[in-house]
């Protein structure tokens, strides 16, 4: 039988990578400085003096245009690039190295655990939102602590309030795992719990690590969002008033999203489309990786019924 390719896994992966370069390049790939400012200027424009101000709607001088106050996108769009990329992978990261702990130390235990079972399941109906909004109110609005602190403040509680929900995938993974019948022989043979851990349980689970992982980026990415669309967003917000305005202090792409989104029903609908083309980019291709990686894998849960 043929076997068939597998586009989404191909296509996420190139999109991926994309993203990672540029959050890696963005910031010098700039076209211009992050406070450049383009000014109003006259021109001649047929014969006749013309007033350019911005917005500046998309042209050579600026590939994705400007917003009203001259600020160039795409510029905003690079610097941003690597906190949006960079600050998920790394709640992602956090989230699969506590929750596998966490996981694999339960789940390997003869007796099910019933007061984590509780909190599991008290978790599952907790939206992550409303904490995280409520615990970077008061100190990301015009904060007086610095941009770094900000966003290791968010990255850990983040990390934390994910913690139970990935631990709960892995607990439930290693359950299954340890009835197998090559743990059972190991484990009468007098195999320590480290060793059945580490030779016997995370071998068989790295297929879903890998996916639990993944799947966590897209949740940190639409939480970002969700936060961003309430004036919340990552590294600190500046908050102006008359008219009151809410803008991102370090320009990753839900910030921008909620920046712009009083754009959306004007004339220079562009500011607002190109943040969110930006941001569904980046949570689209991680959705590509994700469904590539369980195709890919069931052709292994298949071959290997113990999984």
């Amino acid at each position: 039988m043929r076997k068939r390719f597998n586009w989404s896994l191909w296509l996420g992966s190139i999109l991926v990578l994309f993203l990672i370069i540029i959050g890696v390049a963005g910031p010098y790939l700039a076209p211009y400085d992050i406070d450049y400012q383009a000014k109003v200027r006259n021109e001649m424009v047929n014969g006749k003096q013309v007033i350019i101000s911005p917005p500046l709607a998309p042209s050579s001088e600026h590939l994705l245009g400007t917003d009203k106050w001259g600020y160039d996108l795409l510029t905003k769009l690079l610097h941003g690039a690597p906190y949006t990329i960079f600050i998920t992978l790394m709640i992602a990261f956090l989230r699969l190295l506590m929750g596998a702990w966490i996981g694999l130390n339960i789940g390997i235990l003869d007796k099910q655990q019933r007061w984590w079972i509780a909190i599991e399941n008290a978790w599952g109906y907790m939206p992550i939102f409303i904490p995280v909004y409520f615990l970077l109110r008061g100190i990301n609005i015009n904060p007086e602590l610095p941009t770094f602190t900000l966003v290791l403040f968010f990255v850990v509680v983040v990390a934390i309030l994910g913690t139970p929900s990935v631990a709960a995938s892995i607990r439930q993974k290693t359950e299954q795992i340890k009835e197998s019948q090559y743990v059972l022989a190991a484990t009468s043979l007098g195999a320590g719990r480290d060793q059945i851990i580490f030779r016997h349980i995370l071998p068989h689970l790295k297929e879903h690590l890998v996916i639990v992982l993944v799947t966590e980026i897209i949740a940190t990415m639409t939480l970002m969002g969700l936060l961003g669309i309430f004036g919340l967003y990552v590294g600190g917000t500046t908050m102006y008033y008359d008219p009151v305005e809410f803008h991102s202090i370090t320009q990753e792409w839900a910030g921008l999203l909620g920046t712009y989104r009083s754009f959306v029903y004007t004339n220079y609908t562009w500011i607002f489309l190109i943040p969110l083309a930006a941001y569904m980019l980046a949570i689209g291709s991680f959705s590509l990786l994700a469904k590539g990686l369980r195709d890919k894998f069931e052709q292994t849960y298949s071959r290997t019924p113990f999984i």
